[in-house]
């Protein structure tokens, strides 16, 4: 499924990494998925709140449905939620660059996770 189609067909989203510095990606990816009017929840070991909006700690701390993971990490932490992606039934992990490789991208396929590698920014702002 190409980035567009996944940003006209679901609108639940989890952004993992993200940061409460306005520099950073999982910041930005987080503000702009709300500015478009998505539902969007934010996933970080490290923060417990950003602006105004609760975090969570795991995808599994979130009470509400995930269609789609975007991830704001290095790809060694990506391994942490692929269990709870699949045990979530979420099916979508949208790879920002320099999140992943080809074994990553491989594994995801392998435990029924289709990988959308695209920048969500630059695809929101279409």
């Amino acid at each position: 499924m190409e980035p567009n189609e996944i940003l006209k067909k679901y609108y639940h989203f989890a952004v993992i990494g993200v940061s409460q510095n306005k520099e950073k990606y999982g910041y930005k990816i987080f503000s702009r998925l709300k500015e478009r009017g998505y539902d969007v929840y934010g996933v970080s070991p490290f923060y417990d709140h950003v602006d105004n909006d609760k975090l969570y700690s795991s995808l599994e701390a979130i009470d509400q449905p995930i269609d789609v993971v975007v991830f704001v990490v290095k790809k060694d932490f990506v391994y942490d939620y692929i269990d709870e992606m699949t045990s979530l039934g979420i099916r979508y992990a949208w790879m920002q660059p320099n999140t992943y490789d080809d074994e990553l991208l491989t594994h995801l396929k392998e435990m029924g996770i289709i990988p959308i590698e695209a920048c969500i920014l630059v695809e929101t702002s279409r």
